[in-house]
């Protein structure tokens, strides 16, 4: 028991956010050390019914955020079919978004998703209602994604524990999809993992994002189902994993 709390208690430091309200639900906002009008915003969704202040401390995106002047907002969306924004969850968000904007003199540029278990199942959903807005997106464990992924689609990353049988087998069949339709995905089996929030989902999601607000481009291509390095063009597109950089290669093939 010891073991476990000393666990949680690392993984969940304390962090200091501001938080406001909109439309009756408190989101909570990290600044980074330094911003400017060009600064990005990284929206994180927790878990299913996570108050915004535990998703940035359990998530602990702090480093790469400051890294890249990035804004990281939570929301503590609950019930209400929060997950599907087209009923109220995502003009919120947008209210969210706008709120910073506002306050912090930012102009408004592509906003990142990423999010865990019902937290992803927001990320894609909510990527899926704002295509146009979204530079990027990530989700963890999650089981529900758009019935058809949109075209050209955003730069995105799904990790997912090998013995999480059923959302491992909805995501791999997305991730087809989703690269079908001209998406570029990097998708990631953890194995011998369950739902959990592991640490080398957050590591991976760490070092993609980082590649992404870097601009990076893939230096290599990983195929799925052999799990090795190969030229673009002999893996085809389905199984095709871009690789933005070295760190992102190494945990790819760990």
């Amino acid at each position: 028991m010891r073991f476990l709390l000393a666990a949680i208690l690392l993984i969940c430091l304390s962090i200091h956010a501001e938080d406001f309200r909109i439309d009756g639900i408190r989101f909570f906002c990290r600044v980074p050390a330094k911003y400017n009008n060009h600064s990005r915003i990284l929206v994180l969704f927790g878990g299913r019914n996570w108050p915004g202040n535990k998703t940035l401390q359990c998530y602990r995106f702090d480093s790469p955020a400051d890294k890249h002047q990035v804004f990281l907002i939570s929301p503590s969306f609950h019930d209400r079919n929060y997950w599907e924004p087209e009923k109220w969850s995502g003009k919120t968000l947008l209210k969210a978004i706008a709120a910073v904007e506002r306050k912090y003199g930012l102009t408004p540029q592509k906003v990142y998703f990423y999010g865990y278990s019902a937290g992803g199942q927001c990320a894609a959903l909510f990527y899926n209602w704002m295509p146009d807005r979204v530079g990027a997106w990530a989700a963890h464990a999650c089981g529900v994604y758009p019935d058809q992924p949109v075209k050209n689609a955003a730069p995105a990353l799904i990790t997912c524990g090998v013995n999480d049988a059923e959302r491992y087998q909805i995501s791999r069949h997305f991730v087809y999809r989703y690269r079908e339709a001209g998406g570029e995905l990097l998708w990631k089996p953890l194995p011998d993992t369950g739902h959990e929030l592991s640490k080398d989902a957050l590591e991976l999601a760490h070092a993609w994002f980082d590649a992404v607000f870097s601009g990076a481009k893939p230096i290599a291509y990983g195929e799925d189902d052999m799990r090795k390095i190969k030229p673009k063009k002999r893996i085809d597109v389905e199984y095709r994993n871009p690789l933005y950089s070295e760190k992102i290669r190494e945990l790819w093939l760990k």
